[in-house]
């Protein structure tokens, strides 16, 4: 795991300066070295932190030839198979980087095809005086670029590095301010930035003659319906051991995180029939729904060297001028800060750990969110006497008066949604708001009203007006943009690689394909997990249901150091939040002390934190 940045331009070794201010941004993503490379148009740039192939796997990393050259960000799991297919490459290095390399000489373009793991690199072809790029599949990896005032294209891990080269004045984006207050974070495809830009997942762009084309490299596979469920729990099996024996390579110690939840303890099952004398950390934070005693009991199940991690007297308001830092765009997700808290202490212990991200967006887990669609979709696709027998049915399987409960609001909901929106999509996009158009206008946003309908035209499958819709896109917006910048800023930022079994791209295009009655039933949420690996857990967690990483951001903004912190940057109208805001219309939402509050004093305190051109006509 590393860091990567460079810069195309001509006589490229005019940048050496520039390139070493984005490599000394980066130093927290690769503390163990730092390598440049300069072709004659060319600047490459790496920090590195070693995970495989300690002696030999420097970068930037050349072709035997030393025409084209390499920085690379993420793991190739199973490159040690993908090498056996490439006899013919003269290997120098035992590392993954080496492989991207072969398959880039053998199949050109064509090697993403070829190319499993999480990623982000750049491949200079001197030859071809072309720059190729790509991004993992599910955006485990980030990659930012921009141009320069004199043409350059620069590119980087993190936009702090881009900024660090002094070569751009960002100029702020009124589009993706908007997804921000609506959603927590920026939209995946975009920055907060208008002139500097994020590379999708799933694509790669190829700059030529000073033109930067981009294009999608992988689809999102079609659903197979019909499959045989046991047989597709079988595969499921199958499939998952083999990621996680592909992600338990690595030349340093690997830990798991261990929340206790389904999907961590899953792994850890799987693991424990692989390796011996595993290693396992369960963090405990303060005024948050604790996992602690579900995680032990995994833990004494499997026999592993456990840890419980406890983070006491935080100092909230200090921690959320930290995140301002971290994570370089503004981001109001609240678990980043406990995702931080325990990454830097697992750091102590081990340089990588695995994570359950991802399996909640494949396999159904937010039961808040896709119950009430799927009864929506129901309903629509069944007559009133056939969605009347899936409701009984549903009732007389409930097992609880409280599950009995969970369904009848459900379906409360889901008949709400088919009055209120045009399709299963617009119902999830809309559940998913926290600031509606009509507020935004009234605090003085423009372009703010109604659904943002840009969000449908970036989808990569066509809509089948069912519940798989709301899980397709969550695999495409809120695990990228969200989920997966939460936890590599965090990690990252204290030096810890986080690997996810459940994002291996052969399982995860397998539950990709799986139709959504394998995943999500009126009686359960992840089915498919559940019937593969029920036996694997204890009593108390297969009973369990789904909880976040939950930060009780109530209680936080209660807080004396917190009030402070909001006195300061949302109750004086001299601050940069109040050109963008009216902030007469906002006394209401900063008042309530509730997500609303949160999302702006993060608004407030990144803006303070960060120099920017404000967008035309603000």
């Amino acid at each position: 795991m590393c860091g990567i940045a460079g810069i195309i331009a001509p006589q490229a070794a005019r940048y050496g300066a520039a390139l070493e201010r984005m490599s000394d941004a980066l130093v927290h993503r690769g503390p163990d070295g730092s390598g440049r490379h300069f072709f004659e148009n060319c600047a490459l740039g790496h920090r590195r932190l070693s995970i495989v192939d300690l002696v030999t796997g420097r970068q930037p990393m050349l072709s035997p030839t030393g025409t084209t050259g390499i920085t690379f960000n993420g793991e190739i799991y199973g490159y040690q198979a993908i090498r056996q297919t490439l006899a013919d490459y003269p290997f120098s290095t035992a590392s993954d980087t080496e492989v991207i390399l072969a398959l880039y000489h053998g199949y050109h373009h064509d090697c993403l095809a070829h190319l499993p793991g999480m990623f982000a690199f750049a491949i200079w072809d001197d030859a071809r005086q072309e720059l190729f790029c790509a991004r993992d599949r599910f955006g485990e990896k980030p990659f930012f670029y921009a141009f320069g005032a004199a043409g350059e294209f620069i590119f980087a891990s993190e936009i702090k590095a881009i900024l660090a080269s002094g070569l751009v004045t960002p100029t702020l984006s009124s589009s993706s301010l908007i997804h921000y207050l609506r959603h927590l974070y920026v939209h995946p495809h975009e920055t907060i930035y208008g002139n500097i830009y994020t590379l999708p997942p799933a694509h790669s762009l190829c700059l030529k003659g000073g033109k930067a084309t981009v294009r999608r490299y992988w689809q999102v596979p079609g659903v197979t319906e019909g499959i045989e469920p046991g047989r597709a729990v079988e595969q499921f099996r199958f499939l998952m051991e083999q990621a996680v024996a592909r992600q338990l390579v690595a030349d340093v110690p690997v830990g798991f995180l261990l929340s206790g939840g389904l999907d961590s303890s899953t792994l850890v099952a799987v693991a424990a029939r692989q390796r011996d004398n595993l290693r396992t950390f369960s963090f405990g934070f303060e005024d948050a729904v604790s996992d602690l005693r579900y995680a032990g009991e995994i833990a004494e199940r499997y026999r592993t060297g456990h840890l419980e991690l406890t983070a006491r007297d935080v100092d909230i308001a200090e921690m959320i001028e930290t995140m301002q830092a971290v994570y370089d765009e503004p981001f109001a997700d609240s678990s980043n800060i406990p995702t931080y808290l325990i990454s830097k202490l697992s750091r102590e212990h081990v340089k990588v750990a695995l994570s359950g991200d991802g399996a909640d967006e494949l396999l159904g887990g937010y039961c808040w969110w896709y119950h009430p669609v799927r009864c929506m979709a129901e309903a629509r696709n069944s007559s009133y006497f056939e969605c009347a027998l899936i409701r009984l049915k549903g009732w007389l399987l409930a097992k609880s008066q409280r599950q009995l409960a969970a369904q009848q609001l459900y379906e409360r909901e889901g008949e709400r949604y088919s009055r209120c929106y045009g399709s299963v999509m617009e119902a999830h996009y809309g559940q998913n708001i926290f600031f509606t158009g009509a507020e935004l206008s009234a605090l003085g946003i423009a372009g703010a009203k109604g659904l943002d309908t840009r969000n449908f035209d970036r989808y990569s499958w066509r809509p089948s007006e069912g519940v798989n819709d709301a899980l397709l896109m969550d695999v495409e917006n809120y695990l990228p943009g969200d989920i997966l910048a939460k936890t590599d800023r965090a990690s990252m930022a204290n030096s810890l690689e986080l690997r996810s079994p459940f994002l291996d791209a052969d399982f995860a295009s397998f539950c990709l394909s799986l139709p959504s009655a394998l995943k999500i039933t009126r009686e359960r949420d992840k089915a498919i997990l559940r019937d593969a690996y029920a036996d694997a857990w204890t009593d108390s967690i297969r009973r369990r249901g789904k909880y976040g990483f939950a930060a009780p951001v109530d209680k936080w903004l209660a807080r004396g150091s917190v009030q402070a912190l909001k006195q300061s940057y949302l109750n004086d109208p001299r601050r940069k939040i109040f050109s963008l805001l009216s902030f007469e219309k906002s006394r209401g939402f900063v008042e309530r002390n509730d997500y609303r509050t949160w999302i702006l004093l993060v608004l407030a305190a990144w803006l303070e934190k960060h120099d920017f051109q404000m967008p035309e006509g603000s």
